[in-house]
C-alpha cells in the first residue's frame, strides 16, 4: 500500500492486493511510484482512501495513458474509501480492467508507430473538488486495442484492455470541478509480468525450497551420541578379546608361573578398565 499526503492507494488483482516493488516518494511527497506484477487474464481494481484530508476530494484513473473516469463522494467522513474497477461505457454497465497480452505484428506499416509513452502505467491522481448541481455525462469511450510491431515492443508484453460488460444499477452523477493548479498527490503503478520484473532485478527471485533426500534424514544429537556409544563398546570388546588371547598364549608357554607366583595388589584382578574419551559432536546446519 502506497501512502502520502494523508492518502493510501493500492491495486488489487483478482481480489488480492498486489505487492509493490521499488517504491519511490518525491521530496515533496506529491508523487509516489512503484512497480507491480501483472498477470494475463486477471482483472484489477484501483483503490484509494482519504484518511485525514478535510474537504471534498476525488480521484481520476488513467491506464496506458487513457482516461477512465473520475470518482468523488460528497462526504466529510474520514477515513473514506473509493475505487475504480473499469470504464463505464453506459450508465448501467461497466467494462472491467483486465491485463491482456500485447498484440504484436510483423507488418512494417506499424514499425514507425510509436508506443504510447504511458503504456504499462496505471495512474491515480487525487484532487480537491467542488460538486455542482448539474448532471454530468457518466460514460466514456472504450479505447481500442493497441497493435505493436514486434521489434518495437521495448520489453512490453502486456497492456490493459476491458472485459465483458457487467450490469449494475444506474448511479446518479453530478458535475465535478477540480480545484487547484494540480493534484494533491499522484500515485503511479508501473506494471510488468513477474518474470520481467525478476529479470530486471526489480522483484526478488523465487524462494527455493530446501530439499532433503528421503534416504538421508537429518542426524540429531541423540542419534549421534548413540552411534558414538556403540563404537566405544565395540572397541572395548575388541581390546578384551585381545587381552584374553595374550593371556592364553602366556599360560601355554609358562603354566607354572601362573600357579606359583603370589598375587600382588597390581595383578590380583584381570579386569581391564577402558575409558572411552567422548568425542565432540558437531552439528552443521543443513
Amino acid at each position: 500500500m502506497l501512502q502520502a499526503k494523508g492518502f493510501d492507494a493500492w491495486v488489487t488483482i483478482d481480489g488480492v492486493e498486489a505487492p509493490e516493488y521499488n517504491v519511490e516518494v518525491s521530496e515533496n511527497q506529491q508523487e509516489v511510484n512503484c512497480w507491480i506484477p501483472s498477470e494475463v487474464g486477471k482483472k484489477f481494481v484501483v483503490h484509494w482512501t482519504n484518511n485525514s484530508v478535510p474537504g471534498l476530494t476525488g480521484g481520476g484513473v488513467q491506464v496506458d495513458g487513457h482516461k477512465c473516469g473520475f470518482e468523488a463522494i460528497a462526504s466529510e467522513t474520514r477515513p473514506i474509501s473509493l475505487f475504480m474497477d473499469g470504464i463505464a461505457e453506459a450508465e448501467t454497465q461497466t467494462r472491467p480492467f483486465v491485463f491482456t497480452p500485447l498484440e504484436l505484428t510483423d507488418d512494417d506499416a506499424y514499425l514507425e508507430s510509436a508506443l504510447h509513452p504511458q503504456l504499462g502505467l496505471i495512474k491515480l491522481e487525487i484532487w480537491r473538488v467542488d460538486i455542482g448541481g448539474g448532471i454530468a455525462p457518466s460514460t466514456i469511450a472504450v479505447p481500442a486495442a493497441q497493435k505493436v510491431h514486434e521489434r518495437a515492443k521495448k520489453g512490453m508484453n502486456q497492456h490493459v484492455q476491458f472485459g465483458d460488460a457487467i450490469q449494475h444499477a444506474q448511479v446518479q452523477s453530478a458535475q465535478i470541478r477540480r480545484v487547484g493548479m494540480g493534484p494533491l498527490v499522484t500515485f503511479s503503478f508501473k506494471y510488468r509480468s513477474l518474470e520481467l520484473l525478476r529479470a530486471n532485478g526489480i522483484a526478488p527471485p523465487p524462494e527455493r525450497a530446501q530439499k532433503r533426500k528421503a534416504s538421508e534424514p537429518p542426524q540429531t544429537e541423540s542419534a549421534s551420541t548413540d552411534q558414538e556409544a556403540g563404537s566405544d563398546a565395540q572397541e572395548a570388546a575388541r581390546l578384551r578379546q585381545r587381552l584374553d588371547t595374550l593371556t592364553s598364549k602366556r599360560a601355554k608357554k609358562n603354566p607354572e608361573a601362573l600357579n606359583t607366583e603370589p598375587a600382588t595388589q597390581e595383578n590380583e584382578s584381570s579386569t581391564v578398565n577402558i575409558k572411552a574419551e567422548p568425542s565432540e559432536t558437531s552439528l552443521k546446519p543443513e
